[in-house]
This record gives C-alpha cells, sequence and structure tokens, in this order.
C-alpha cells in the first residue's frame, strides 16, 4: 500500500529542486493549490493520470515518486548539470580521427597525456621546447559573433610564432577548448581548424580535447588554448646574440590582429557601435577583416634558415614599437623603424579613420599588420625577401643601429607613416 506522507514528500522535494511553487503546479495541472498542498502534507494522492503529469513536470520517473527503493537510490548524474557525456564521448571519438597518422605521435588519447618521438637523428644535442597560448581578449569577441574557426587558428599561429622565433621547429601540437554545453558542430569545425594550420605548417596535431564543464560555463561559452612542442639542434637556436649593426629587419605581413590589441579594439566600439556593422571598404566588412586568423611562419622561417639568411626572429604582439619584444639585442644597438616603409593596409586604415588614436601615436597600439619581423645580412636581404614573398607579403621596414641617443631603448622609428588622404 502506497504511504501517503512518503509520496507527498517526495512531490515536495522535486517541486522545490525544480524551483516551482505549490500553486505554480496547480495551475500547471488546471487545479487548485489546495489539492496540491493536502498531497504534499500526505493526506491524499494525485490520480494516475495526474502522476504522470506530475512526473513530466518535473522531469521525474513515476516510479521515482512512488517506490521507496527508487527513492534510497536516487543520485545525481553529469545529466543532472545538462551534459549529455554519451554524446561528447562520440564528438570525441569524431575529433581524434583528426589526429595525424604520422609514426612520430606514438599515443594521443583526450585528455591523456601525448607521447611522441621527432627525429632528431640529425641533431647532435637537441634541445626541446614547450609553449601554451590563448586568443586572448580577442576571444571574447570571436565567441558573441562566431569567428570560432578563426580564434583556433589565432591561438595556434601565436604558438607556433613564439617557438620559431628561436629557431625551433614547431613538431606537434595538442589543443584544448574548455566549454559548457556547447554547439557540438562547432566544437568539431573548432578541431578542424586546429588540423587545419598543423597541415598547413607541416606539424603533427595531437588532437582537441573537449573539458565540459557546464557549471563554470554557460552553454554559449569557451576558452580555447594550443599547445606546441618544438624541437632544434642546440648549435642552430637563435639566441639574437648574432645580430648586428647593419642587419635589415624585414617585416612580414598577418591578417587581422593581435589578440593583445583588442582592448584599444574595445574602447573603440564602445565610443561607435556602429563600427560593428561597417565595412572598411565596398566588399570587406570591419570586424571580418579584424577576426580573421593570424599568420603563422613556419614555411618562412625553415627556408630563410635552411639558406643560412636568418639572424634573427622577433614575433610582433600589440605594437613595433615595444621594447620588450627586442629584447635580446646586443647591448649598444636596437632597431629602427622606417615608419614611412610600413604598410598601409585597409584595416589600419581604417582604424587611423575613425580619429581616435593620434598618428603620432597609432603604430604604439598597432603592429600595422606584420606579426613578424625577421633580421638578415645587408647582402642577404633581396634574396631573403624573394624567398619569404613565395609565402607572404613582406616590406623591408628598418635596420639595426647603434642606439647612441636614443637613451638605451632598443627600438625606435624615423620618418612618417605614410597614411592615404
Amino acid at each position: 500500500m502506497l504511504n501517503k506522507e512518503e509520496v507527498g514528500k517526495r512531490i515536495a522535494f522535486f517541486r522545490k529542486e525544480k524551483g516551482i511553487t505549490q500553486r505554480e503546479l496547480a495551475d500547471f495541472l488546471h487545479i487548485s493549490y489546495q489539492a496540491v498542498s493536502k498531497w504534499e502534507l500526505g493526506k491524499s494522492l494525485p490520480t494516475v493520470d495526474i502522476l504522470y503529469e506530475i512526473s513530466g513536470l518535473l522531469d521525474v520517473s513515476v516510479d521515482m515518486l512512488l517506490n521507496e527503493n527508487d527513492w534510497k537510490n536516487r543520485s545525481i548524474s553529469y545529466r543532472s548539470t545538462g551534459l549529455d557525456t554519451r554524446r561528447l564521448y562520440d564528438l570525441k571519438c569524431e575529433i581524434k580521427k583528426l589526429n595525424s597518422k604520422d609514426k612520430s605521435i606514438l599515443y594521443s588519447d583526450f585528455a591523456d597525456i601525448c607521447m611522441f618521438q621527432p627525429d632528431t637523428s640529425q641533431m647532435k644535442e637537441p634541445v626541446y621546447s614547450c609553449v601554451t597560448c590563448v586568443p586572448g581578449s580577442k576571444e571574447k569577441l570571436a565567441k558573441e559573433y562566431g569567428y570560432n574557426k578563426e580564434i583556433c587558428a589565432a591561438a595556434a599561429a601565436s604558438a607556433i610564432n613564439y617557438t620559431l622565433q628561436h629557431g625551433m621547429k614547431p613538431v606537434v601540437l595538442k589543443s584544448m577548448v574548455i566549454c559548457g554545453n556547447y554547439n557540438q558542430e562547432q566544437l568539431y569545425l573548432m578541431a578542424q581548424s586546429f588540423k587545419k594550420i598543423c597541415d598547413e605548417n607541416n606539424i603533427s596535431f595531437a588532437g582537441m580535447e573537449i573539458a565540459a564543464q557546464p557549471i563554470n560555463f554557460t552553454s554559449e561559452e569557451y576558452s580555447v588554448n594550443a599547445t606546441v612542442v618544438g624541437v632544434a639542434d642546440k648549435e642552430k637556436l637563435l639566441t639574437r646574440s648574432s645580430v648586428e649593426k647593419g642587419d635589415v629587419l624585414i617585416g612580414i605581413k598577418t591578417e587581422g590582429i593581435d589578440g593583445t590589441n583588442y582592448p584599444f579594439i574595445k574602447i573603440m566600439l564602445d565610443r561607435n557601435p556602429g563600427l560593428y556593422h561597417a565595412k572598411i571598404d565596398e566588399n570587406n566588412f570591419f570586424l571580418d577583416e579584424l577576426m580573421k586568423a593570424n599568420s603563422a611562419y613556419t614555411r618562412e622561417i625553415t627556408v630563410l634558415q635552411e639558406n643560412g639568411y636568418l639572424r634573427g626572429a622577433f614575433r610582433m604582439s600589440n605594437s613595433l614599437m615595444n621594447d620588450g619584444i627586442w629584447r635580446g639585442i646586443p647591448k649598444g644597438l636596437g632597431a629602427c623603424i622606417d615608419l614611412s616603409a610600413l604598410p598601409v593596409l585597409p584595416l589600419y586604415q581604417f582604424l587611423f579613420e575613425q580619429g581616435m588614436i593620434g598618428e603620432n601615436v597609432f603604430h604604439y597600439h598597432f603592429h600595422m599588420g606584420i606579426s613578424m619581423v625577421v633580421a638578415v645580412k645587408e647582402k642577404d636581404c633581396k634574396d631573403a625577401l624573394k624567398v619569404i614573398s613565395q609565402f607572404s607579403e613582406c616590406w623591408r621596414i628598418g635596420q639595426v643601429e647603434s642606439n647612441d641617443g636614443h637613451e638605451g631603448r632598443k627600438v625606435w622609428g624615423k620618418g612618417k607613416i605614410s597614411w592615404k588622404s
């Protein structure tokens, strides 16, 4: 025989868990709230039909309401958080198929360790590196407007370029997305984006782990990172100590902006919300240009090294004029940037035309579409430009000079940017 008091307690428990009042439950069932009160006080029982309605409204089985054994064995599952672990596992299995099949990857399984064995047989003294990068503040805009593939490529490119600037060869990339119950189709496309940049840069892709945390992230939120492992012969590392006075500086083009530039962009967007839907020319929207994936330069750096042209490499972040970027150049020397030689790309012309940043300081806020600068000897400059231009646009933008008269600074400018009228 059913215990009315116990059934009433269970109805009250699951009603409260759902955040529904007695009156709201009564309204859903088209009965008086006094009837609900009587059930929960153990004075009466709902009819069979109404029991099924209650179970549907409270997302609980009829057996859980009536059966003492089911009640005593109740528990909390991941599904209670809204996470379908079976569906997530199936997605991870599909993403795992994107992993590189080359022999250097010995093992890479979801969140477990990644084991790999790069070929160092031709190296006298191999040195290994590891760097993890995130897209920076730019990620917020990507989430809001759906530039998910681009932001993954940006994180990967940053990790690759940090590795390259030290003369290391990127060999393995492993990525991770932490999210709530994010769109599974989009997650798969994000994994494909990581795979694509690995293929373009001849890097082994060790997969993309998904850490689903619906308690910490909403269904629209995620966070991305990329880890790259590099290797190089110790004698071939770029220490920048080989950079000499008279070396030429060549800037290599990238798309979009660096994540560290985004705070300035956010202020501009706040001041002029119309920029969200503005065009920089007849064919291109501002946001599309802004969020384009950054470039990675494995091919450019590798060929320069193979030809013996490369003296130093410098990954640009927020600005060409950031002193910290040029640290490591020998004492007494610095980078003199010829501002008149910098390209005026459409995105930066558009930003300048907004009139929020003056021409004397604009280049202290942005890298002007150059995210890698290499140093080569004057005699190799023409050949180096030819090599790089096979893969990316590039420009001679300056020279290594004595920093006498520049108060010990590592970078300074001369001339003016040639803004279009």
